[in-house]
């Protein structure tokens, strides 16, 4: 008996590890944690809501040889930033004003090559590339704050078809879902203030479930999976492709695919 408790508690350290749980930050070693400064300095104490880190870009660079890029800004309260680069040729030198805090380049290496460099400095921030052929470079910063997308043109309140409220399956749900056909044709999918566990291995899907209570009537009912979460809170848009029939969609799951369970549903009515 004893054996079969510690095997329930290793199981279900697994599943909190892989999904996160309601108060978890399911980002692993690749973030700061949200309450400690990205500058390796003062933990901070914020009452501010934050969102499972996700990485978006700031500016994308194409080019040959030697270039200096145009000022980019890092966000304040952004953890870190990285420069996703492939080169073609020879070798390729990537230094930025200002420089890391850990000494040397961003990127230094030989060619072809495909990899990332890292920074944590915040702020205005300038490239210097040097490289012997054709390169491209993308800079990403990694924030943990609400996201916060605004309304498309034509997503007004008589363009909603269909609505529903965020509720708890496995993990809290708040918030509202929105289903919107644009004047042009388009189905967008929009959340305002959501909200659920943090982490990043959740997907958005459109299920033909009336109300799916559990995990098992969520994946075992038809549905369509049309995009990885963008944020764990906050305001957001989804554009479903025109390939994927809406008319017998009833809810939205979101599915955290690594242990197959259902964070959070909305059912939705016209």
């Amino acid at each position: 008996m004893r054996r079969r408790s510690v095997l329930a508690l290793v199981v279900l350290a697994f599943t909190l590890a892989a999904c996160g749980g309601d108060g978890g930050d399911g980002e692993g070693s690749s973030a700061a944690p949200p309450t400690t400064a990205a500058s390796g300095g003062t933990a901070t104490t914020s009452a501010e809501p934050r969102s499972a880190a996700r990485w978006e870009t700031v500016s994308t660079f194409n080019g040959s040889g030697a270039f200096q890029t145009p000022e980019f800004t890092i966000l304040p309260d952004a953890i870190q930033w990285r420069v996703r680069y492939t080169c073609s040729t020879g070798a390729m030198r990537i230094t930025s004003t200002p420089p890391p805090r850990r000494p040397g380049p961003v990127v230094d290496t030989s060619c072809p090559k495909e990899e990332t460099g890292y920074s944590i400095v915040t702020g205005p921030v300038r490239l210097n590339i040097e490289a012997a052929g054709p390169w491209r470079a993308v800079v990403d910063q990694q924030v943990d704050t609400p996201l916060n997308e605004p309304l498309l043109p034509g997503m007004t309140p008589d363009r909603v078809v269909a609505s529903g409220s965020f509720y708890k399956v496995e993990v809290r749900g708040e918030g509202t879902a929105k289903l919107y056909r644009l004047p042009d044709g388009r189905r967008i999918l929009r959340f305002e203030g959501f909200a659920t566990g943090e982490n990043t291995d959740l997907f958005v899907w459109l299920s033909e479930a009336t109300r799916p209570m559990n995990s098992a009537t969520a994946v075992n009912t038809p549905h369509v999976e049309i995009a990885n979460l963008k944020s764990t809170l906050g305001t957001q848009n989804y554009e479903i492709p025109a390939s994927v029939p809406t008319e017998k969609i009833r809810s939205i799951v979101i599915w955290c695919q690594p242990v197959a369970i259902a964070y959070a549903a909305a059912a939705l009515s016209a």
